[in-house]
């Protein structure tokens, strides 16, 4: 049999008395042990290969002594009224909602509580059952309680954890050690009716996490290590027998930066993962060394590599390039994350730079992208994205944005042949153009702003058998206008849309305008918006129409009292069927700050 399935596909076998197996065992089974072994090694290599590339939210206790206490929060009521004809209603008629969030803050540590009481629903949330906290003093840190700490992205990277840890920063040296629960042990059953077919159930899981750095933003070496194992005993014999297994993990992983000279630098970062998907698998191995040691070894294991990689340039005058590589390996996951894509590999070169004094920035990328690494999918999919930004704005009362995208996919066989009917091949490209004036009277007294925005999607199906389905071409035009009364303090604004999408054999369009007044008052604080929306939308089995008008007044006073009052409208009109709908929407709403 050929040994590339061996690297993709391991059986989990059911439990059983435990066999000791050797390295001089033959078959598959020695090529497991020369598979994990080698796994083993390229964790080494990670860490002496990143050598080579070397060069050179907390609360802050460090004025714990000058830090105050404080308690700080709000209070708010509100009343809302509902009413529908045409239709059946969607709300009640009548609710009323008291809420409020409070804040106690003890010498720098906060503890935050909620509660919120309504005629439909009452609770009371406070985040005690979840409390944390990070106190710091100079360059340490301590971690306690429920905690997220990122030391990689592809080892811990900002998974929840209950526990404790520290961080230690002397300098260009820092450290960090973290140890805690990941999960807690659930025995739960998510469907009352049938709970042996709908169960959520999780072993406990403790993971301890160690990084060790030295260096400065520019020049820097990381090595991060993470071992995570589920308890068990933790949940009852019978879920193993369904197929939920104890799990453990062992993650390895380098991040380095170093400045090869003043405007270039490169950067890259690896971890390689060794995941055990069931503890009591019939065969285990006994490997020479600590690995062996650390997590279990058996069927069920496997290695998996992820890293990526950036070269950048950055010159003082806007231009940057930089060449991005990333390959992560089929089923590579972490327990210190919560997700990865993997199966994937991708050359990004991305490029931008300023023109015509600075007045003109422009910035793009092209992309390829594959998947399938291993050869154990059907089918291959290679992507190929690109992009183009492009900012000009040449005076102050003038400037356009033009944005360019495209997006291509093509399956190509892999291990099978793939049909033509289901064959995935398709281009998607997307432009942007949005040119935009601004201008002031003599006095400065009236302020015009005028843009319009005018964007076009495109699918374009290469599959001859799906073409005439999937084909469409979306066109949208926005134009806005925008009056502004300096001295009256009163704001317009109105805005007129036109959107139509083609398909192969429909059409269908929306079109729609809006308008808004703004007043504020200076002595009361108050402010008032009046607003009108209206769309029509038109399509071969639909024509519709929609007018919503709506008032908002906003009332401050001495900043510590606030009275909202909206109320607006929603009429709706099927020419076709000849019927309305129409609902009216009321609230008050009273807010105190302290």
């Amino acid at each position: 049999m050929n040994n590339k399935n061996y690297q993709n596909v391991l059986p989990v076998l059911p439990d059983s008395p435990r066999i000791r197996v050797y390295p001089f065992a033959s078959g598959r089974l020695r090529y497991l042990f020369h598979y994990v072994r080698h796994g083993i090694k390229r964790i080494g290599l990670l860490l002496v290969s990143g050598l080579m590339y070397f060069a050179v939210p907390a609360q802050d206790l460090t004025h714990f002594s000058q830090n105050t206490s404080s308690f700080s929060g709000s209070v708010s009521t509100m009343a809302g009224f509902y009413n529908a004809s045409g239709m059946e209603p969607r709300r009640d008629p009548f609710n009323g909602v008291i809420s409020g969030n409070f804040n106690v803050n003890l010498k720098g540590f906060d503890m935050p509580f909620s509660f919120v009481y309504s005629n439909q629903n009452k609770s009371f949330r406070q985040p005690f059952n979840q409390f944390g906290l990070s106190p710091k003093y100079k360059w340490v840190t301590l971690h306690l309680g429920y905690r997220n700490v990122n030391f990689s992205k592809y080892v811990l990277g900002s998974h929840t954890f209950f526990g404790i840890g520290t961080e230690l920063n002397p300098g260009k040296f820092r450290f960090g050690l973290v140890y805690g629960r990941l999960k807690r042990a659930t025995n739960k059953a998510v469907n009352v009716f049938h709970p042996q077919n709908d169960t959520l159930s999780d072993y406990k899981r403790k993971m301890v996490s160690m990084k060790i750095g030295v260096g400065t933003s520019k020049n820097y070496f990381d090595i991060n290590l993470l071992k995570a194992v589920d308890d068990s005993t933790s949940v009852g014999e019978e879920f193993r027998q369904e197929g939920i297994f104890p799990e453990a993990n062992l993650v390895a992983g380098v991040h380095g930066k170093i400045g090869i000279a003043e405007n270039l630098s490169f950067e890259t970062e690896a971890a390689y993962s060794i995941y055990t998907a069931n503890q009591n698998s019939a065969v285990e191995f006994d490997l020479p060394g600590f690995a062996g040691k650390i997590i279990p070894i058996n069927l069920s294991t496997r290695g998996h590599l992820a890293v990526e990689s950036k070269l950048d340039y950055r010159d003082k005058k806007g231009l940057n390039l930089g060449l991005h590589y990333r390959r992560i390996d089929p089923d590579y996951r972490s327990m210190g994350t919560y997700f990865i894509q993997n199966d994937v590999e991708n050359y990004t070169l991305k490029t931008g730079f300023t023109a015509l004094k600075n007045k003109m920035q422009v910035g793009g990328s092209i992309g390829l992208e594959r998947n399938n690494l291993k050869s154990a999918r059907n089918a291959t999919t290679h992507k190929t994205i690109g992009s183009l930004n492009i900012n000009y704005n040449p005076t102050t009362k003038f400037g356009i944005t033009a944005n360019y995208s495209n997006y291509s996919i093509n399956q190509q066989a892999g291990r099978v042949q793939i049909a033509d009917s289901v064959k995935l091949y398709q281009t998607n490209g997307s432009l942007t153009l949005a040119p935009h004036f601004s201008f002031q009277n003599k006095n400065k007294n009236l302020t015009h702003y005028i843009s319009l925005t005018y964007t076009q999607m495109h699918l374009s199906d290469k599959n001859p058998q799906s073409v005439y389905q999937n084909n469409f071409t979306t066109t949208n035009n926005i134009l806005s206008y925008n009056l502004g009364f300096a001295k009256s303090r009163i704001n317009v604004s109105t805005s007129m849309q036109y959107n139509k999408i083609r398909m192969v054999n429909s059409t269908s369009t929306n079109k729609g305008m809006s308008l808004a007044v703004n007043k504020r008052l200076k002595k009361p604080s108050m402010s008032l918006t009046l607003n009108l929306n209206y769309l029509q939308q038109t399509g071969e089995l639909q024509s519709t129409h929609s007018l919503t008008p709506g008032l908002n007044i906003t009332t401050v006073i001495k900043k510590q009292h606030q009275i909202r009052f909206k109320i607006n409208m929603i009429t709706n009109r099927n020419d076709l069927s000849g019927t309305s709908t129409t609902e009216q929407f009321a609230d008050l709403r009273y807010v105190f700050n302290f």
